[in-house]
């Protein structure tokens, strides 16, 4: 019954500056992940779905041998440098046949595609082709502003009647639906099951959307409120400042120039229902517009329903002629430095923003991207593996891009750095630009590099049987919108493999060459404020840049190679015991084979295609931090971050990085308050090198000088002064009024004071050293009796002595009575007000379906009333958490975003309204709603949650007794009643024990 919750977080809690510029542009309102299920009426019915002389692993001992071919013997490497050889390549001007597309006369596209992956569902999208850079100068914000009022009613469904709708169906309103606001165009989605009626029903909301919103005025002035919070959300934090920023220096003196999605405070609080109805008319018709569906649906009848709704539509008279916009890149160096209070570390990147080429075919277009991300990987990799070994200025390097703009081309290297090291660090970009337009790349590079987006397009064409509506829905949308071509997996496949198999280091350095010579570099660096004094200005960064064209530079030495083995593989050992899980073998989707080897391992293999040519895996042992010394437990905290950045056995970060390129294997560690564990994923074909990789992290872990370094240079800020992160801070608190054992609390400036390797290696060894008591489960796409063979011989040469731990998963109780924490943190005008309720349920597998339909109660709930009714917050959020053992706990943790000036109102709005609930119950429609939206959770697992109820079986028998309680959980949604709800609300949510934390803004 494992779930997350403020609790359950709090040992892997780490706040971070996640720089995603274009997505962080994007106004969305709501959405969901994109996450790999299988439907459960599938399940129901019982249907499948070292070789001697072997160079050192150590790749920072670096070869004395020159770099290759290209830049060796030649003044002038560019020159002599090939460009890509664009013929006979296999077409992308086919589209996929299997997808039915059509154009009515009124000029509204269609694409749509029968598809049984996850099945029982269908996807549909509402693409318009107009965004905020569109709006008129009395309409700023309104694109996106006019993307919540279409959830404010249409004359078919009146603003509440079309939120009922939604969750009628299992669409959850502010959970399952989905709406974007780019500057180039808004999409809306609908997820809903594939009966007739609700396919229907969501076509129904999709023309509504596009031809009868309604923009009452009320309606308009009453959305201000939730407008204006996601407004504070998204631009009253650094990350909102800084996207601010850095979308105007790029984007200044073009047809974007001050055309922000989200808008701003004075145009949100001004908006008008004219304006809003006058973008509508404009750019909401049939010619502007497109429709997608996809799903386990008949082709024909989704189309003779699109065509029902929307052929009689009509174009208005006068609409406006959508303009061209483009963006003529700067080709001149330039630089912008911004500081932040609330950052608490800084990055640089160089930006090379060009024109795309406009007479290149598609073929040739893709196969340039291609080249250019190739080329942008291996000067990362470059940059990379000096920070690894501590050879660099900063942090770490990678891959990035400014493009904000539909058809923007402009890649980056960024690294993370402090504000001391910008100049070396800009410097070091800037170095490595010129050293490959005078020395070009080694053959060794580009196959690496090719190898590696090998590996990746091969795995995803090991899955194509198992692609998920949403992303065919999110290509049709990206072929209405930008003209991307869609084809058959075996066509795009044979595409990248030819273009991957002609890439040399030649073609690589003339698309770089290209770029640059195209180009003017973009200088970007933000760092906190109080290293601002430390900072180069932005003329001397224009500078520094320019000078490296005349810099000495050495050319790179080539990296050593690192073998064909992580390890031996040892004999197998003898299977003790094997049995079937699950008494229903009919169910080939959910019937775990469990196998006990020799040395106490015990491992679960779970066959099923969810997602082909894939396997997720998940690993615990019982004990966690209440085993671990006092003074150990810093070092625990670290070890997850720490081992995870520094290799594994003989292989340094770098060496590991190298060997693992081309293989698609993740595996992190982590320990819990009553548990440690490992998990991850990796492709099919690399299971035997992933056992390799679980096998040493557990027997060879490694603590590297510079891993420890960062983690501590990572942590240090927040721990320093919590009110630089919001979050941050109000999790500290909640943590800090809930506990007094420094297990169950954030990393101090003293704690991490005493973090060092032996320590860290200390806890690794006992925590992950011992196997006697580990249990793993792996579920995907793999040969049963392989993995078997493969697990006797890695996890069963696991070192085991014998320890056998146990674990009853209680934490120490709740404060007594009502405890209210004040924090200030974060610049700006954002607030937020957390509560937190600690409770006990059954380990009755229903209690688990009950904490489901609470959960939707309470969050629709909270959405319909602190929301819609006040108009107060953009996103409240609600969860509910069951613990493990025999009395599980309950974690009911909610967390809602406002204003400073409403934290008082918001606050007894929450506890207003569970009080309405603990005292009354759901209504009747609410409780209907709920138990709709769980049905659809329920008839639906994914690979992750298979393994992480097949280890609550194995691990915590207790509290989970029959793993086919969960196999059949769907079918105990029936017997939760109202009464049950309110009973649970009653226990779980009690008006006299809670904790709540009020973050206002730093003075």
């Amino acid at each position: 019954m494992s779930s997350v919750g403020p609790v359950a977080l709090q040992r892997t809690v780490r706040t971070w500056l996640a720089l995603g510029l274009s997505a962080a542009l994007l106004a969305a309102c709501t959405g969901d992940g994109d996450v790999e299920t299988q439907s459960a009426d599938s399940i129901a019915s019982g249907a499948d779905d070292e070789p001697e002389d072997e160079p050192s692993n150590e790749s920072d001992e670096r070869s004395e041998d020159e770099p290759g071919d290209v830049g060796d013997d030649s003044d002038d490497p560019v020159a002599e440098a090939t460009p890509p050889d664009f013929d006979d390549l296999p077409s992308l001007g086919e589209p996929d046949p299997d997808t039915l597309t059509g154009t009515l006369d009124n000029g509204l596209r269609y694409l749509i595609r029968a598809n049984d992956s996850p099945g029982a569902k269908a996807d549909l999208r509402l693409t318009i082709d107009a965004g905020s850079a569109l709006e008129a100068d009395d309409q700023l914000g309104g694109a996106h502003f006019l993307e919540h009022m279409l959830f404010n009613g249409t004359e078919r469904f009146p603003k509440n009647e079309l939120i009922d709708t939604l969750r009628g169906f299992g669409a959850a309103f502010g959970a399952d639906i989905n709406a974007y606001t780019s500057f180039d165009e808004t999409v809306y989605s609908l997820n809903v099951p594939n009966d007739d009626e609700s396919v229907e029903l969501a076509l129904d909301v999709l023309e509504q959307w596009l031809s009868f919103a309604l923009i009452d005025p009320d309606e308009v002035v009453a959305e201000r409120g939730i407008v204006l919070d996601e407004w504070r959300v998204r631009d009253q934090t650094a990350n909102g400042r800084l996207i601010t920023a850095i979308s105007e220096f790029f984007l200044d003196g073009t047809a974007y120039e001050d055309r922000l999605p989200i808008g701003g405070r004075e145009p949100i609080e001004t908006t008008e229902a004219p304006e809003l109805r006058r973008f509508y008319d404009d750019w909401y018709r049939p010619d502007n517009a497109g429709v997608v569906v996809v799903g386990d649906i008949d082709v024909d009848e989704v189309e003779a329903a699109i065509v029902e709704r929307f052929a009689d539509e009509a174009n208005p008279a006068d609409a406006p002629e959508r303009p061209e916009l483009v963006i003529d890149p700067l080709d001149d160096t330039r630089a912008l430095v911004i500081d932040d209070p609330d950052l608490d570390e800084g990055f640089a990147y160089i930006a090379l923003p060009a024109e795309p080429v406009d007479e290149l075919t598609p073929e040739a277009e893709s196969m340039t991207s291609l080249y250019r991300s190739l080329a942008l990987d291996i000067i990362a990799t470059r940059l990379q593996n000096d920070a690894l070994r501590g050879d660099a200025p900063f942090d770490d390097a990678s891959t990035s891009s400014s493009d904000f703009t539909r058809g923007a081309i402009a890649p980056e290297i960024l690294v993370s750095l402090d504000g001391v090291d910008v100049e070396e660090g800009v410097q070091a970009i800037a170095d490595e630009y010129q050293r490959v337009l005078r020395f070009g790349f080694t053959p060794a590079e580009v196959d690496r590099a090719v190898e590696s987006r090998r590996s990746a397009y091969e795995q995803n064409y090991e899955g194509r049987n198992s692609r998920q509506d949403a992303s065919y829905a999110d290509e049709y949308v990206r072929h209405l919108l930008e003209g991307e071509w869609y084809v058959t997996a075996d066509r795009e496949f044979e595409f990248f493999t030819e273009a991957l198999d002609r890439a040399t280091p030649g073609n690589l350095l003339h698309v770089f060459a290209d770029l640059f010579g195209r180009a003017g570099q973009h200088i970007v660096v933000a760092v906190p404020s109080d290293e601002a004094g430390e900072v180069p200005s932005e003329s001397e960064l224009v500078l520094l840049v320019d000078a490296a064209a005349d810099r000495a530079l050495e050319p790179r030495a080539a990296e050593a190679a690192v073998g064909d083995s992580l390890m031996d593989a040892p004999e197998p050992v003898e299977v003790v015991e094997r049995f079937q899980l699950s008494d229903r073998t009919f169910i080939d989707l959910l019937d775990p084979t469990v196998v006990r080897l020799e040395n106490g391992v015990t491992v679960a293999f779970n066959t099923t295609q969810i997602v082909e040519g894939q396997v997720f895996m998940e690993a615990r042992s019982p004990g966690g931090l209440l085993a671990v010394p006092d003074e150990d437990v810093p070092d625990a905290d670290a070890l997850r971050d720490v081992t995870g950045r520094s290799g594994v056995g003989d292989f340094s970060p770098v060496a590991l990085d190298a060997f693992l390129d081309d293989k698609q294997v993740s595996l992190s560690a982590y320990i819990d308050i009553h548990e440690e564990g490992l998990f991850g994923s990796s492709a099919t074909a690399d299971l035997e090198t992933y056992l390799q990789l679980i096998h040493l992290a557990m027997t060879e872990p490694r603590v590297d000088p510079v891993a420890l370094e960062q983690y501590l240079d990572d942590n240090l800020p927040r721990a320093e002064d919590p009110s630089i992160d919001a979050d941050y801070a109000e999790f500290k608190a909640l943590l800090d009024a809930r506990f007094d054992d420094p297990r169950f609390l954030l990393p101090t400036p003293e704690s991490l004071a005493t973090v060092d390797a032996d320590g860290i290696l200390r806890v690794a060894a006992d925590r992950f050293g011992d196997a006697s008591d580990w249990t793993f489960s792996f579920s995907g796409d793999f040969d049963l009796d392989e993995a078997i063979d493969l697990a006797a011989r890695y996890l069963g040469a696991l070192p085991a002595a014998g320890r056998i731990e146990t674990t009853d998963y209680v934490n120490p109780p709740p404060p007594a009575g009502v405890v209210v924490s004040e924090v200030q943190a974060g610049q700006g005008e954002q607030a937020n007000v957390s509560f937190e309720f600690v409770g006990r349920a059954s380990a009755d597998r229903i209690d688990d379906v009950i904490a489901r339909v609470v959960n939707e109660v309470i969050q629709n709930r909270l959405t319909d009333f602190v929301r819609e009714e006040l108009g107060d917050s953009y996103s409240p959020f609600g969860v509910v958490s069951l613990g493990g053992g025999p009395m599980p706990e309950t974690d009911v943790y909610i967390s809602v975003s406002t204003g400073p000036e409403l934290i008082q109102d918001v606050s007894d709005a929450v506890l207003g309204q569970l009080e309405d609930l603990r005292a009354n119950g759901p209504t009747p429609n609410e409780f209907d709603n709920a138990i709709a939206t769980v049905g659809e959770e329920l008839n639906f697992v994914n690979n992750g949650q298979i393994n992480d109820e097949v280890l609550d079986v194995l691990v915590d028998p207790a509290g989970n007794a029959d793993f086919d309680d969960f196999v059949f959980e769907f079918e105990l949604i029936s017997q939760v009643s109202p009464a049950d709800v309110t009973a649970a609300l009653n226990a779980w949510t009690s008006a006299d024990q809670y904790i709540e934390v009020r973050v206002s803004p730093r003075e």
